[in-house]
């Protein structure tokens, strides 16, 4: 982990009570701090209709962000291709790329990071609710950046300006087997959410590498793998952090649309048998935890994966928890040696 790149993934979280300005300003802070701690990465990801989350909007985002830090690379994770044309996410960020050079990064996911009603609202039509051509979109996404689309392509004629030679660094992203074996047919770098699908991270990195054909953008598989961390040196802090986020998350399981919940509400909250059992299995391979389990559960995710880098998606109820949280993880990377001197 001490030679590893980590970076950092945000929903700019909208706390109980607060305002979507302060979830903004959170998310800024937050990069501002990872950049000074020697992250390498700060991605937000794309979700709409959902009241604790303010991250509906990446490319406004990732340009606010990117104005207000200097060396930290920002990018998406991710946007969900098919809630739009992939001409304009070409526009969008070969506009970001014009501004701010080689630190943009493109994430790509094809679920509609929301319910059904409002991926028809985005998308317009029944028939844009399927997934079958989102491997084509994604090919005319990358044509619009590098150019060479197929003769019989109908898009063939149309340039984005910008877009075209601006393009940031694209990765793929995905919780299934599907992605990961896309990723690898296209020679994409890949990105996997075990944040939340934590039970298949072997078998779609597996999957990625046994298809993985070398292309212009990857000579070779490269695998990046999200975990969700909530760190503290008192346990009883780690705790209480991490009760209103498990709490929408039960939630949502649920099919409900869960509202942030304070932590007066948290801490009054009854957990039955099956989910705590249910919460205990979902930690037991994240980082969350005293530094000295969150050091020993990615250690020991890493052995498993085989990961080249690796995403914390920081999941602390307050702000300042999600900075000491990215505070202890880069004191964990940090040389001794340093550290004395």
């Amino acid at each position: 982990m001490k030679t590893l790149p980590i970076s950092v993934l945000d929903l700019a979280s909208r706390p109980a009570g607060g305002s979507n300005a302060e979830a903004v300003a959170g998310s800024i802070r937050l990069a501002q701090r990872a950049e000074e701690l020697g992250y390498d990465r700060f991605w937000v990801a794309e979700h709409h209709n959902m009241p604790a989350i303010a991250s509906s909007a990446p490319p406004v985002l990732i340009a606010g962000i990117a104005a207000r830090t200097t060396r930290i690379r920002v990018g998406s994770g991710g946007v969900m291709l098919p809630n739009h044309a992939p001409l304009v996410v070409a526009e969008q960020f070969g506009t970001l790329r014009a501004l701010y050079g080689d630190r943009i990064d493109l994430g790509i996911g094809r679920a509609p990071g929301t319910d059904g009603a409002t991926a028809l609202a985005l998308r317009r039509s029944e028939s844009g609710l399927g997934v079958d051509d989102f491997p084509q979109q994604l090919v005319d996404l990358i044509g619009f950046f590098h150019g060479g689309m197929a003769a019989d392509n109908p898009l063939r004629g149309i340039t984005a300006y910008p877009g075209l030679g601006d393009a940031p660094e694209t990765w793929l992203l995905g919780s299934s087997g599907f992605s990961a074996q896309l990723a690898g047919v296209l020679g994409l770098p890949f990105t996997f959410a075990h944040h939340f699908a934590g039970e298949h991270t072997e078998e779609a990195l597996d999957l990625y590498r046994a298809h993985f054909e070398p292309s212009a953008f990857l000579a070779a598989p490269h695998a990046m793998i999200a975990v969700g961390l909530i760190s503290d040196d008192d346990p009883e802090v780690v705790r209480r952090e991490s009760l209103p986020g498990l709490i929408m998350f039960l939630r949502m399981r649920q099919g409900k649309k869960p509202a942030p919940v304070s932590l007066e509400e948290a801490l009054a909250y009854r957990f039955t048998e099956y989910e705590l059992s249910f919460v205990a299995s979902r930690n037991r391979r994240q980082a969350v935890g005293t530094p000295a389990e969150v050091d020993a559960r990615l250690t020991a995710l890493l052995d498993a994966t085989g990961a080249d880098e690796l995403m914390l998606s920081a999941q602390s109820a307050t702000l300042v928890g999600r900075i000491r949280s990215l505070e202890i993880v880069a004191d964990l990377r940090a040389d001794p040696a340093d550290a004395a001197a």
